[in-house]
């Protein structure tokens, strides 16, 4: 199924399945080996933001975890989210959901912009809202990254300056590749923006078997791939089901990057930059031998830990003599640095 809204702009899921609630963690999480980050991480609070349908807020899996809820469609005010659709619900249960999230405690910040006609304006509205609200927020409440499961057939110049501005002040916003795919790398479907513009973060879709989903996008922009088909998530209503897409991808890596960017505050102090935290994501990724144009460069795998990020260097001046150098080697030593002289 590929929804669709009077403007053009679409969501990305192609079938939805009824489920139960599960006993054990969803097969999703275990393939992208998210239980082997939680030790590090499980999101710590870090928010994130999923424009889309809206939000059960209602729902226990995101119980005491949603701020700023906001509605930018016409339908209902500013402060109602429900979620009549439920592809919102969905990626967001992926994301931060207690038994079905990637990153289970990170926050959600619901921004709905489907709904109206108007879906164009509302997202770059979303867009903007995020940028001014991380400037005036209190440091551990700023936004991260951003999910956008959704496309269109068409170039929106003022929604890409939006992406870029919120990119550069450190936020990574993440989309889904789209769901026109036919398997074939040789075929090209560039037409689902803002997937293909190059400050986003393209994700892909594989299946279970760890082979790409047939109706998966496939072009040079896609950065990486993630579980897309058979993902078991939260629904409106307290419920669960099944839906597969490029939409049920992007989410693993929108919650890859709130246990990324808060293991990296944990460790230095501070958010890492849009470009750091993207970094040490592909790094997470498991290289198989499929095209790049179907998975870019890899699948989604947070089994990766460098516990060596980031390295600093120490430069010190050089000496113009030999006991000069001693001497300041000697210091170092005995404060337990490595070193060693180097003559000119």
């Amino acid at each position: 199924m590929h929804l669709r809204q009077s403007s053009g702009w679409g969501l990305h899921p192609f079938i939805i399945n009824e489920a139960t609630p599960l006993t054990k963690l969803p097969w999703n999480l275990e393939f992208v080996s998210a239980p082997s980050f939680w030790p590090h991480s499980r999101g710590g609070g870090a928010v994130v933001a999923v424009i889309d349908t809206g939000l059960d807020i209602d729902h226990p899996e995101f119980s005491g975890r949603i701020l700023n809820p906001r509605n930018f469609s016409t339908v209902g005010n500013t402060a109602d989210v429900s979620d009549d659709n439920g592809h919102g619900t969905h990626v967001a249960g992926t994301i931060a959901g207690a038994s079905c999230g990637v990153a289970p405690e990170a926050r959600i910040m619901p921004l709905k912009v489907f709904g109206d006609a108007k879906v164009d304006q509302n997202i770059v509205d979303a867009f903007n809202h995020i940028y001014h609200y991380n400037k005036n927020c209190a440091e551990k409440d700023r936004v991260i990254a951003v999910n956008c499961s959704f496309g269109a057939g068409y170039y929106d110049a003022i929604m890409a300056w939006s992406i870029r501005r919120l990119v550069d002040s450190g936020v990574a916003v993440v989309v889904a590749a789209g769901n026109q795919g036919d398997g074939n790398p040789e075929t090209h479907e560039v037409f689902s923006f803002p997937a293909y513009i190059w400050e986003v973060i393209t994700t892909a879709a594989v299946a279970r078997d760890g082979s790409v989903a047939g109706y998966s996008n496939s072009f040079d922009g896609i950065d990486l791939a993630a579980p897309g088909s058979e993902i078991y998530s939260a629904w409106p209503g307290g419920g669960y089901k099944l839906l597969s897409g490029t939409s049920m991808a992007a989410p693993h890596v929108t919650a890859a990057l709130a246990l990324i960017y808060d293991q990296w505050r944990q460790r230095e102090g501070c958010w890492p930059t849009e470009a750091e935290a993207a970094a040490v994501l592909l790094k997470h990724t498991r290289k198989v031998s499929i095209d790049p144009f179907l998975i870019g460069q890899g699948i989604l795998e947070l089994g990766f830990v460098n516990t060596r990020w980031p390295l600093y260097r120490v430069q010190l001046g050089a000496y113009w003599n030999k006991r000069g150098a001693e001497i300041s080697s000697g210091l170092l030593q005995g404060a337990g640095f490595k070193t060693y002289i180097t003559r000119y």
